[in-house]
């Protein structure tokens, strides 16, 4: 997928496009990354009704005209081309947090087929497919192995089965990605502990998240579950990594890409720890944290 060793070889991931400069989950987002340089970039799917495979974080939405909350997997064809998601509401949670982000009203929900024909024509775009899943609540997406059916038909179709990983903090995503194509990288997204946001650890010995795995059964070992598993990339949050646990992790062969990385200092933490890869949502500050790094780097080598 993409090399390891030097630091000046970190992947940058852009974490749903661009985030904090553009629409989250948009083709404006993913084009300003082709058009800086970033080769990777990180998605979030799930289905609409009539398994329509669209580009969406959240499993909810609220319509134009309409004041009502929706399921995304209830809304239809027709609802999801009047979403418009390219302007964030004045003084909503995101607005606070990304202060910077361009508005383009205009901007809609992509469906899966239209970013696959995109990234089919972006050449050599890496992709970081997070299948929305919710292993303690299921009526909010479609079952693990439906949406990967879904998934895994259209990135046969657009011929990019070989430049993909599909990741899920929902561990029974990738054990129906095994079934359903074993080609396809696995990533396995962890988040061990909530570090003061709303989100809810995945990684409970033995909980429905981790598909029933107990790590005690893995040598009490979160990088061997996931190599025992067949998995190739390791998505840990960045602030639960250690330089332990990093390292052992690269020792059995796993890609460690860090999410989701964004004040300088953090980024130039975990660059200085070695992981392969880093998730951000300003991917143009990794970028210039790599560019300094490879300059002190090559004074040090030509003093």
């Amino acid at each position: 997928m993409h090399s390891r060793g030097k630091q000046r070889d970190i992947q940058v991931f852009g974490h749903r496009g661009a985030r904090g400069i553009f629409p989250e989950n948009t083709i404006a987002g993913f084009q300003y990354l082709y058009d800086i340089g970033v080769t990777a970039v990180e998605i979030d799917v799930q289905n609409a009704a009539n398994r329509l495979t669209v580009l969406a974080h959240d499993p909810h939405v609220t319509l134009a005209h309409d004041a009502d909350i929706h399921l995304v997997r209830h809304i239809t064809a027709e609802q999801v081309d009047q979403l418009k998601v390219g302007a964030l509401r004045p003084a909503s949670t995101d607005h606070i947090l990304f202060p910077d982000q361009a508005q383009l009203p205009h901007e809609k929900v992509p469906t899966f087929d239209e970013f696959c024909a995109w990234a089919a024509d972006h050449k050599p775009m890496l992709l970081n497919i997070e299948v929305k899943s919710h292993a303690l609540n299921p009526d909010l997406y479609d079952a693990p192995d439906v949406i990967v059916s879904d998934v895994v038909d259209l990135l046969e179709r657009h011929g990019l089965s070989d430049r993909c990983v599909i990741s899920s903090f929902d561990w029974r995503v990738q054990a129906a990605c095994a079934k359903r194509a074993p080609e396809i990288t696995l990533g396995y997204l962890t988040l061990e502990r909530t570090h003061g946001t709303t989100m809810e650890p995945n990684v409970l010995d033995g909980s429905p998240w981790l598909d029933g795995i107990s790590l005690d059964d893995h040598n009490g070992s979160l990088p061997q579950a996931i190599v025992d598993l067949g998995g190739k990339v390791w998505c840990p949050y960045f602030k639960d990594l250690t330089i332990d646990a990093l390292k052992q992790a690269q020792e059995l062969g796993l890609i460690v890409n860090v999410w989701t990385v964004n004040d300088i200092i953090d980024i130039d933490q975990m660059i200085a720890f070695g992981v392969d890869g880093i998730i951000s949502d300003y991917p143009a500050r990794v970028q210039n944290a790599l560019a300094r790094r490879d300059m002190e780097l090559s004074q040090d080598e030509n003093p």
